[in-house]
């Protein structure tokens, strides 16, 4: 079934309804397993800086615990710019920018709509392939099962908004004629 919509310059664009459908549901799913890995990331750190609590509480000397160090690198490597990429706010975002890239996609999938959300998806992929190395480096193999599956999803979303839009313009193109 297609459906019709504006490309933002007053034409119509005939456009496969379940191909935005498709792109705004593997959105959604990637989302919804970006908030899953990060409850378990942060589920994973509580357990970790439980025994560094410990060593804190029983160290009589006023020294600090080696522990202690380990904790402040782990925060140096979660920053990225100087932005600590793992903050609840930064987190709220991405998926609050998931969910309306979706919401947008299914509802009026122009031309731009279409390169805008394969663009912001293609990042998000970037992102999560390279949240896989930090992962790795802590034998956290689920989480970078994880990060690799939402990858997976949000780079075939860029490449299906992306074709979406190439065939959105190809449509175009002959009626200008």
């Amino acid at each position: 079934r297609a459906g019709r919509c504006s490309d933002g310059q007053g034409a119509q664009v005939s456009t496969p309804v379940r191909a935005n459908h498709l792109i705004a549901a593997l959105i959604v799913v990637a989302a919804v397993l970006f908030v899953i890995g990060v409850g378990a990331e942060t589920g994973e750190d509580d357990h970790r800086d439980e025994p560094a609590s410990e060593v804190v509480e029983h160290s009589e000397t006023g020294e600090v615990a080696e522990g202690e160090e380990g904790d402040a690198g782990d925060e140096a490597e979660e920053r990225v710019l100087g932005v600590d990429v793992e903050s609840p706010l930064l987190v709220i975002a991405a998926v609050v920018v998931s969910l309306l890239l979706a919401a947008v996609t299914w509802r009026r999938p122009t031309r731009g709509v279409l390169v805008v959300t394969g663009t912001v998806v293609a990042a998000f992929a970037v992102l999560d392939l390279a949240e896989m190395a930090p992962q790795l480096d802590e034998d956290n193999t689920g989480l970078v099962f994880l990060a690799a599956a939402i990858a997976v999803l949000h780079a075939i979303a860029a490449g299906l908004a992306f074709r979406q839009a190439t065939t959105a313009e190809s449509e175009r193109a002959p009626a200008a004629r």
